[in-house]
């Protein structure tokens, strides 16, 4: 056999053909769509966008090796349990990062920043 053949037997083996590296901010944003396809989570947070605020959810992650730890933080709608959401979110967070099929995921806190009322539609105004 070859050198040539030999290589392209290396390449044909799905062992050898390279990796699956996932950036730890991808990792992030995929917390924040967990968190944010929960019901009753919003991104709205009255007053901190104008005072130069950040959005929310957000998510902060630590990756050790295979591992993952997530903080998490949202804004809820009132009126809502507050433990229930966290629950969910916190499921959430930790099926759809343990879905890769990367990590297992150690630990996931969750923190309610914000209750927000539901923002009711504005009518028009007739001066």
């Amino acid at each position: 056999m070859t050198d040539t053949a030999a290589e392209a037997d290396a390449l044909n083996d799905p062992g050898q053909r390279g990796s699956l590296e996932i950036k730890h901010k991808a990792v992030e944003h995929l917390a924040v769509l967990a968190a944010r396809s929960t019901d009753s989570v919003t991104d709205r947070h009255p007053g901190l966008r104008v005072l130069g605020g950040r959005d929310l959810p957000k998510a902060d992650v630590t990756v050790n090796g295979s591992r993952v730890r997530a903080q998490v933080v949202v804004a809820v709608t009132w009126p809502s349990p507050l433990a229930k959401v966290a629950a969910e979110v916190r499921a959430a967070v930790a099926r759809d990062l343990s879905e890769l099929g990367l990590y297992s995921v150690d630990r996931v806190d969750v923190t309610v920043e914000c209750v927000s009322a539901e923002a009711a539609e504005e009518e028009g105004r007739v001066q």
